[in-house]
């Protein structure tokens, strides 16, 4: 079962329009479904914002400020301190 559409109207650049119907072209794919990509991407990437806000101050409490952290912490390396003190 497919989900409903609905048509919108709304106003661009006409280089955005023109990107938006060279990439359309080149991928062999309607407007439309470039647009829902788009549109996908974005709320991907605001979730991914909200995330990292929610943990940043915990990842600095931890030492972690780089990605480069993030694996070694993921790895077990050791190099991070509780706030008080204890290896996590």
């Amino acid at each position: 079962m497919s989900t409903p559409q609905t048509a919108m109207t709304f106003s661009m650049s006409e280089d955005v329009k023109q990107d938006i119907d060279r990439i359309a072209k080149k991928e062999q794919r309607s407007k439309s479904a470039v647009f829902r990509d788009m549109y996908r991407s974005y709320k991907f990437g605001r979730a991914l914002d909200e995330i990292q806000a929610a943990t940043r101050t915990t990842a600095l409490k931890l030492g972690i400020e780089t990605d480069d952290d993030v694996v070694d912490y993921l790895k077990g390396a050791g190099k991070f301190a509780s706030s008080n003190g204890s290896k996590i």
